[in-house]
């Protein structure tokens, strides 16, 4: 398994990782598996020039105000909003892998997003195998 670590600076945060990630991939094809290991922090894939960072990262603050106040509060610290936003965006990503490069449409761009930091965060992530196929067998859909 290959870990990346990524320090962010903001209490809320979306920072590209493409670069990172392919820099790390030496297989030729299979599945990129990613995943990061924290309740306060997910994946997705997004556009990831400057101005849409910084609206994700605006949304992620905002979008749960609405249903504040909330009741978790766990050792006086409110995060419940960020546990939140972490279970919809989502904490793992599978990708294709061809010729060793990740198959990422046009303008898809792998985004960490940090929704309780600042803090020293982790991306795991390894390669899977694709489905091998005998002679004459099709390849299931």
């Amino acid at each position: 398994m290959i870990e990346l670590e990524v320090l962010t600076g903001e209490s809320v945060q979306a920072i590209d990782i493409t670069d990172a990630v392919q820099a790390r991939v030496h297989a030729a094809s299979g599945f990129l598996w990613l995943s990061t290991p924290h309740t306060t922090a997910a994946l997705t894939l997004c556009e990831a020039d400057s101005d849409m960072l910084a609206d994700i990262a605006r949304v992620a603050a905002g979008l749960m105000a609405p249903f504040e106040p909330f009741r978790h509060r766990r050792n006086d610290n409110p995060n419940a909003s960020a546990h939140l936003m972490s279970s919809i965006f989502g904490t793992q990503l599978v990708l294709p892998i061809a010729d060793g490069q990740l198959g990422l449409g046009t303008y898809q761009r792998i985004v960490f997003v940090e929704l309780d930091g600042p803090k020293q965060r982790r991306v795991q992530f390894d390669v899977l195998p694709a489905l091998a196929t005998g002679p004459g067998e099709a390849r299931p859909r």
